[in-house]
């Protein structure tokens, strides 16, 4: 139930900002305008989320009132009166509580990979509805409201996790160890800002479709045959798409670059078991480059598949090397 909350949550509360944001841009005739906000929502939104994130993993009772008033701030983007600076720094201060206090508890209340994958998928869907207004900001705001009181309600009824998190060993204690791992995850990150975020003109709302169907799928697929066969899989379908003309090859790559979102968010969560919403925030902030500098820096599909893969499989790698040490101990 609280994934079904969570994941709803996450489409409504990125389809607020989006709407909030593309209504102001409509009617903005200065573009430089436009980006300066856009640029500065991001920022908050994502590059915020490591230091929400390291607050409330020291402070857990304020997981939920940070929840609570997430609402609250999304609403601050239909004050137009107050101007589209204070629009645009109230829904980004709700984005980014949001994804830390709900990142939290899913990744918390349940150990697989394909958790957090089916939570942070339906986000690209709401984006895509509210930039292009196909769905309009109250309604999003709506279901958030909705949605946000069911969660408190869920989590104060049943304050024990529906499946514990099992607390694997970390990768040692070398801090060496432990930072070498991570950088690489987040270097995985990066590359899928820069590979994984296709956009098509001419069909405004396959590729968030895409985006979401990748997300599930590199859960499901990676808690159904294993870590190691999911990157290879990965791999090969990078490869693939490579082969593919079109349409059919982008579509291809963009899948499969998202497929590795939730392993890398839940291994780099089993890395540091302790800060789930310092490594979601950090995750999250690693996206930035993708969304600054796509359109500046040409990375070759390839040579981020192989790196990709190559990452991965060393940051896993370390990880199960480190623990059969630790238990050995």
């Amino acid at each position: 139930m609280m994934l079904i909350l969570c994941t709803i949550l996450h489409f409504s509360v990125d389809g607020v900002c989006a709407a909030v944001l593309a209504k102001y841009a409509i009617h903005e005739p200065d573009f430089s305008n436009i980006v300066y906000y856009f640029s500065l929502y991001n920022l908050i939104a994502f590059g915020g989320q490591w230091l929400a994130g390291l607050i409330l993993d020291k402070r857990k009772s304020l997981v939920l009132p940070s929840l609570a008033v997430v609402p609250l701030l999304l609403a601050g983007g239909f004050v137009s009166s107050a101007g589209i600076l204070f629009q645009a720094v109230s829904v980004a201060l709700g984005n980014c509580l949001f994804h830390v206090a709900a990142g939290i508890l899913i990744l918390e209340r349940y150990s697989g990979f394909r958790e957090p994958g089916i939570f942070v998928s339906s986000g690209a869907v709401g984006l895509g509805l509210g930039l292009h207004g196909l769905v309009g900001a109250p309604v999003f705001e709506a279901v958030c409201v909705v949605c946000t009181v069911l969660a408190l309600v869920h989590v104060l009824k049943s304050p024990a996790p529906d499946s514990q998190i099992q607390r694997e060993s970390s990768p040692g204690e070398s801090l060496v160890w432990l930072l070498g791992g991570a950088v690489l995850l987040l270097v995985c990150v990066v590359l899928r800002g820069f590979g994984g975020s296709s956009r098509i003109p001419e069909y405004v709302m396959l590729m968030p479709c895409v985006f979401m169907l990748g997300k599930s799928a590199g859960g499901l697929v990676c808690d159904a045959i294993g870590f190691r066969k999911t990157i290879l899989a990965i791999f090969i379908m990078c490869f693939a798409g490579l082969q593919l003309p079109g349409l059919a090859g982008v579509i291809t790559i963009t899948f499969a670059f998202n497929m590795t979102m939730p392993l890398t968010l839940r291994l780099l969560h089993r890395y540091f078991p302790d800060y789930p919403g310092l490594t979601f925030g950090l995750a999250a902030g690693c996206l930035l480059p993708g969304a600054f500098f796509k359109g500046w820096v040409n990375i070759a599909p390839d040579i981020m598949a192989v790196v990709q893969f190559v990452s991965l499989f060393v940051a896993w790698y370390i990880f199960q090397g480190r623990e059969r040490s630790s238990l050995q101990h």
